[in-house]
């Protein structure tokens, strides 16, 4: 193999010589001189009369020509035969070395990390990423570098596989310290077998690479067979779960792998496809389109080429490139035993969550609130002591994304996960796991694009009956002519749809709220965008929904009689100053399930607040200024489970208002944005005194003036602080005004001179974001710094 990477090698300098527009004619000349001799060298003890044809082809193209073609035609034909001899010299199945794209400053760093000599004590490493990411490829990249030759006395690879023995461990590391395993080595016990182990290691600077590894379980197993005598030894994990590390003492974090760019695709393609490593002019075009859609996943990338090798027919490669995913899934094997050994490795209650991932088109930001309100209202969360619903479907989403089961994509300004992203064959995965454990989905999809797509899934209607164990959607479907019905107003039989569960048709905008959907007495979740979105008194006969979403052009009108809904957990309106009914005449009891409740008026909110004490995320929206110019809004402080507050001011004073009660919040208050209340700066140090404020955004005018001087005001928790379109021109602060500041995020302040550069001195801070500012609102700090 090593004859056929140097013959390859040179014959792809030689080629991309000859390719190189800057290069003379009578130097493309000369390389190909070089090239004809270095093909009648390499076939050598090979010339049979294919080879005798194609070199003499190759001549007299050459000697025919007085001035030289070497036009993308020409050049498309050498390397064609190139490749024709290619595999003649050394077969069709001989693969070529194995290559670690993008990944320079990973191997640099991990060989680093394995021979440096400052750290003796023996130390763990781990790989981590999701299948078919090139982790073992990675691992056995560093295992046969010269320099780990050289560095250590012993080296051994094992491949741990999901149910595995303590024997076969042993002696799989053991084969690679001693030549001829005796039979009296194979009748050894598991005790003798590692006294063994540890004889040979000891004294010893030794690598061990333990591959494909599930849990810590094993090596807690073998920990004490592998003496750490201070000479430098490691330990080197693979792995698809990234938080293994902490499980197994690692002495480094995590080695995440990511997905390779395009370019980086690019490479591993013309490589896997061309033995060469250089792709024809005519097919380029098709080939970027194909590596595109492999959607940087060396995996698809390997498989495609598979399919490619040795198709030199463009309509070939035009078809493959339309329709990849129809290719590949002709022998699915290829990938998906790999992958299902992440699936099979699933706890039970991750597995339904999985697979119900499946629901969302390709290519698409899977919003995580929805994908969790989903979850729940699907049944698959249940509610444990130390937390809620949501809280339990977060851990589940966490883990999912830990064992590189889904992608984390946009992130929150405090850094938590915004959408999350799943692989197209992880996805097919899903569908497949689907139809063998008697999933049924179907995905119906609506032409109409909206307003609101980007928060949303394309039209989602899930049927299903109450989820027992595995059986979890025997019955579930994605009806396209419901979402027909609803934009043309038509009516619907409600039998057909009685078990409904899930109805998203936020993607569709339909005149009123439809009176028809009252009468799916099963649903859970509920998603509608309409120009009056104000939904009728019967509202209240859906007692089984927990989540209600209103898209709605027009001011709202929720009626008193949704006070009655006991099971209601978020009731979310995405614009408008809208109206609650006063709910005192209809229900005495506390509504404890709530805790969701966003753009309600303030006048709505004076009677609500007592049967609604769980809330942990409210939003208000009207008018809250006083005619003094009072910042004022219904007393919170009873809500004491409320960690996210959004004011918003409907009405503009033109003045700097005033805060004059702070005690109006509660003290769990973690997350405060701010919009339009116009507050003067100086009333700034109220702000500080809310004990456990994270998070402060402050949005299009929510304090107004020039000047923001923060003097001995101290915002001891503040992690995160959002300056969103205001007029402030001058900010001086000292770090002692923010100490735990980790964040800080400057957006269309057009007038603000400058960052202050005392935020520089502060210990905690990480990164500071300036979008959309005068060009001086810039900083020299020794730290994450974007401008844009």
């Amino acid at each position: 193999m090593a004859d056929a990477n140097a013959n390859a090698s040179v014959l792809k300098r030689l080629i991309s010589s000859i390719q190189d527009y800057k290069k003379s004619s009578y130097e493309k000349t000369q390389s190909y001189k070089d090239l004809m001799d270095h093909l009648r060298s390499m076939m050598l003890g090979y010339e049979n009369e294919e080879v005798k044809v194609i070199l003499h082809d190759m001549e007299l193209t050459f000697s025919d020509s007085i001035v030289p073609d070497y036009s993308p035609y020409y050049i498309d034909m050498v390397l064609e035969k190139c490749e024709k001899l290619l595999e003649i010299r050394y077969g069709s199945d001989v693969e070529l070395e194995e290559t670690v794209e993008g990944f320079d400053d990973e191997v640099q760093t991990l060989l680093d990390q394995l021979t440096t000599t400052c750290t003796m004590k023996l130390q763990v490493l781990t790989i981590a990423g999701m299948a078919g990411l090139g982790k073992t490829t990675l691992a056995r990249k560093l295992y046969r570098d010269p320099l780990i030759e050289y560095t250590f006395h012993y080296r051994a690879w094992n491949c741990v596989s999901q149910t595995y023995r303590k024997r076969d461990l042993l002696l799989g590391v053991l084969s690679h310290l001693i030549n001829d395993l005796t039979d009296e080595t194979n009748k050894m016990s598991d005790e003798k077998l590692g006294e063994t182990l540890y004889r040979l290691l000891k004294g010893h600077r030794y690598l061990v690479v333990f591959d494909d590894i599930w849990d810590c379980t094993f090596w807690n197993d073998i920990r004490i067979y592998f003496p750490d005598d201070k000479v430098g030894s490691r330990v080197l994990f693979t792995t698809r779960d990234i938080e293994l590390s902490l499980c197994v003492r690692a002495a480094k974090p995590t080695h995440v792998l990511r997905l390779r760019t395009e370019d980086e695709s690019w490479k591993i393609l013309s490589k896997k496809v061309f033995r060469t490593g250089v792709c024809p002019y005519r097919l380029k075009g098709h080939a970027k389109a194909i590596t595109r859609k492999c959607k940087g996943l060396p995996l698809a990338i390997v498989i495609t080429a598979g399919i490619l090798k040795n198709n030199w027919a463009e309509n070939s490669w035009l078809q493959i490139s339309e329709s990849l995913h129809s290719f590949m899934v002709r022998d699915p094997g290829k990938y998906m035993d790999s992958l299902a050994l992440s699936y099979n490795h699933l706890p039970l209650h991750l597995r339904q969550c999985f697979v119900f991932v499946g629901v969302f088109p390709e290519d698409y930001d899977i919003p995580v609130t929805k994908l969790i309100w989903l979850w729940i209202a699907q049944g698959f969360i249940h509610e444990t002591e130390s937390g809620t619903l949501e809280d339990v479907a977060e851990d589940f989403l966490m883990d999912l994304i830990k064992r590189s089961l889904l992608i984390p994509g946009k992130r929150r300004v405090n850094g938590h996960i915004k959408t999350c992203r799943i692989h197209d064959l992880l996805r097919d995965l899903c569908l497949k796991k689907a139809d063998e454990e008697n999933f049924s989905q179907k995905v119906c999809k609506h032409d109409h694009a909206t307003a609101f797509l980007d928060e949303t899934i394309d039209s989602i209607m899930l049927l299903s009956p109450e989820p027992p164990a595995l059986s979890l959607l025997s019955d579930f479907c994605y009806p396209s002519e419901f979402g027909k019905f609803l934009r043309n107003g038509q009516s619907f039989d409600i039998e057909t749809y009685e078990s409904l569960r899930i109805l998203d048709v936020e993607s569709i905008s339909v005149s009123m709220f439809p009176a028809e959907v009252t009468q799916l007495l099963n649903l859970r979740y509920l998603a509608i965008q309409a120009r009056d979105g104000s939904p009728s008194a019967s509202i209240s006969s859906l007692v089984n929904l927990q989540m209600l979403i209103i898209a709605s052009r027009k001011n709202i009108v929720v009626p008193k009689t949704i006070w009655g809904m006991v099971n209601l957990r978020h009731l979310c309106i995405k614009t408008g100053e809208n109206h609650i009914e006063d709910p005192c005449f209809v229900h005495e009891t506390k509504k404890d399930s709530l805790q969701t409740l966003s753009q309600v008026s303030p006048q709505s909110c004076h009677n609500i607040f007592s049967r609604t004490p769980n809330l942990r995320k409210l939003g208000i929206c009207g008018p809250l200024v006083s005619s003094q110019g009072e910042l004022e809004f219904p007393n919170l402080r009873a809500l004491q489970h409320l960690q996210k507050l959004k004011l918003l001011n409907t009405i503009p004073y033109g003045k700097p208002t005033r805060l004059l009660n702070t005690m109006m919040f509660p003290e769990t208050l973690k997350n405060l944005t701010l919009s339009n209340t116009c507050m003067g700066w100086e009333d700034m140090w109220a702000l500080s005194l809310l004990p456990n404020l994270e998070v402060l955004k402050l949005k299009f005018h929510a304090c107004i003036g020039k000047t923001w001087e923060t003097d001995d005001v101290e915002f001891k928790q503040l992690k995160i602080l959002k300056l969103h379109n205001l007029n402030l021109r001058q900010w001086v602060c000292w770090r002692e005004n923010f100490p735990g500041l980790k964040r800080l995020v400057v957006r269309q302040c057009l007038y603000l001179e400058s960052i202050p550069s005392e935020l520089g001195k502060i210990n905690t801070l990480e990164a500071i974001e300036v979008r959309w500012c005068r060009y001086s609102t810039q900083v020299l700090l020794g730290l994450d710094f974007y401008y844009t």
